[in-house]
């Protein structure tokens, strides 16, 4: 069984936005309750998975993400149609004034659903080894390279922030990585630089998530 928790976010993000915790049972057997809940094209989504563990993420993420959303529009969660833009982020439907965006790592699912702006969110597991110099020079701007990246959870923590932005203005994030700037502020937030005026005002913070992992929420009213 799956556990969904809603999360306490800082008292500085606006109102409208909330981010869920979906704590994932990966050795489970799928749900039936879940699959049913998945469209035709979600289900084969999610059996293309080669591992067991894909499978249950890939399920169980979305059929959360299907029940989350049904208390903000009137129709059952098994009739939400979902789209995507030119950069494969989705969206839903028929509802303009209701965007989400969900992310996962390890046993651990984030789903962020605004009804405020756009949004992005991302969740990283900290346990784990990385080449923090090499992958610094490549993810990171020059600015973002004078702050002190030393440590994996360091890199991560940074990685989470920024890849929240970029979801949140809904663009492909390897072609972006060089044209944002997001640089520590305060304890949970952080400060966006870009170049690019129709990004102006996106905002991004350090959410409280479990030990181990580092995650991060970004919302862009335009």
């Amino acid at each position: 069984m799956n556990d969904v928790q809603r999360l306490s976010l800082p008292e500085v993000v606006p109102p409208g936005i909330e981010v869920w915790l979906l704590k994932l049972n990966l050795q489970a057997p799928i749900s039936n309750s879940d699959f049913l809940l998945l469209n035709e094209y979600e289900r084969a989504h999610a059996l293309r998975f080669h591992t067991h563990a894909d499978q249950v993420r890939s399920t169980a993420t979305r059929a959360a993400l299907r029940r989350l959303l049904v208390t903000k529009v009137a129709m059952p969660p098994s009739k939400l149609n979902f789209l995507t833009n030119n950069f494969g982020k989705p969206y839903l439907q028929g509802a303009a004034n209701i965007n989400f965006n969900v992310s996962h790592a390890g046993e651990l699912a984030v789903i962020a659903i605004s009804t405020n702006g756009q949004i992005g969110v991302d969740i990283e597991d900290c346990d784990r080894q990385l080449d923090v110099r090499a992958l610094s020079e490549y993810v990171f701007t020059h600015i973002e390279r004078q702050c002190a990246i030393e440590t994996t959870e360091d890199f991560i923590k940074r990685w989470v922030a920024k890849e929240a932005v970029l979801k949140a203005v809904g663009v492909g994030i390897s072609e972006h990585l060089q044209v944002v700037s997001v640089l520590p502020d305060n304890n949970e937030g952080y400060r966006v630089i870009c170049d690019y005026p129709k990004w102006e005002g996106i905002k991004v913070w350090s959410i409280k998530v479990p030990n181990r992992y580092a995650a991060a929420l970004a919302v862009h009213i335009s």
